[in-house]
Formats: C-alpha cells, structure tokens, sequence
C-alpha cells in the first residue's frame, strides 16, 4: 500500500539546504500584543470609572458655575416652569453622582439612578424631537441630537462599571484560589 504524500502531514522544520522561513512581524505583534492586554485590561475598569466620574463632575460643575452650554436645553426640555434654581441643582446632583462613580461604593443603588438620569436626558428626543433631528428624519441627527445620543455610550459605561467589578473580583478570587491549591 502507498501512502499519498497529500496524507503525510508536512515537516515543520525546514528541509536540508533550503531557507529558514522569513520572520512573521505580525504574529510576534499579536504576541506583544497578547502578553499587554490583561495588564492594560486590569486598569480598565478603574480608568473607565475615573472617565466617566470625571466628564459628570465637569458637566456639573458647569451647570452650577452657569456656564453650561446645556443649560437652555434642559430648561427648554422641561414639562413644567424651572426656576433659576433648577440647572444649578441638578448641576449638584451630577457632581454628586460623579464622585459616587469615582468612589465604586453601593453600585447596585448607583446603577438605577444613574441609569435614570441618563434616560432622562432621551427626553430631549421624545419631547423636542424638532431640536434633536433634522426635516423630522430620526436618521439625520442636529448637533443636539447627537448630544444626546451619545448618552447610550454613557450609559453602557455605567452599566459596565456598577457591575463588572463584582464579577471580576469573583473571577480573580476563583483564579486566585485555583494557584493556592496547585501550590
């Protein structure tokens, strides 16, 4: 019986008087790459929560300080008269709300108002959909709606940040009592 050469798997060193094979940059890249990406990814939850803490203290602190260029639009927005007091106050609550992002305490209570807040802020494309979208087409954003819009970005941070922590500690006191048996 012969075998067929097509069978035979080939030699992964080369043969006798031939060249070695050129230097593949790209797989010692995805390599570099692979041995970065958990260090870069053990200080992602921290710098994703640090961003996005900081971008609410910063819109906050514009709402107090009235210099805020939302600020007309959250009044406009409203269903019911805001007084002068309104922005500044909620301009506080975002301040707040940053700092209660940047500490990472009681994340379950902060999922649900920071996901409330950020809803609200849709309510722009519900109730003034005139300032939101261009000739009424909900495809053709204005640059308030695109203001807007990018709150959905927002919001999967938040999501991601008030929960992914736990697990993530779960998963590395899992990884880290599976090395204590091995050793």
């Amino acid at each position: 019986m012969t075998v067929s050469p097509q069978v035979i798997p080939a030699s992964t060193a080369p043969a006798p008087g031939t060249a070695t094979p050129a230097y593949d940059s790209s797989a010692a890249s995805l390599g570099r790459f692979d041995r970065l990406a958990p260090r870069l990814h053990r200080y992602g939850l921290g710098m994703l929560r640090a961003s996005l803490g900081g971008v609410f203290v910063w819109f906050g602190v514009l709402k107090v300080v009235g210099l805020s260029p939302a600020a007309a639009l959250v009044v406009d927005v409203l269903p019911f008269p805001a007084g002068g007091w309104f922005v500044p106050s909620l301009g506080w609550a975002e301040v707040a709300l940053g700092l209660w992002l940047v500490s990472g305490r009681a994340r379950a209570l902060a999922l649900p108002v920071l996901t409330g807040h950020l809803c609200g802020t849709f309510a722009v494309l519900v109730l003034t959909p005139s300032v939101a979208f261009s000739h009424s087409n909900p495809l053709l954003l204005t640059l308030v709606g695109e203001f807007v819009v990018k709150n959905v970005v927002l919001l999967a941070g938040v999501v991601v940040v008030t929960t992914a922590t736990t697990q993530a500690t779960a998963t590395h006191a899992t990884a880290a009592e599976g090395s204590r048996t091995r050793a």
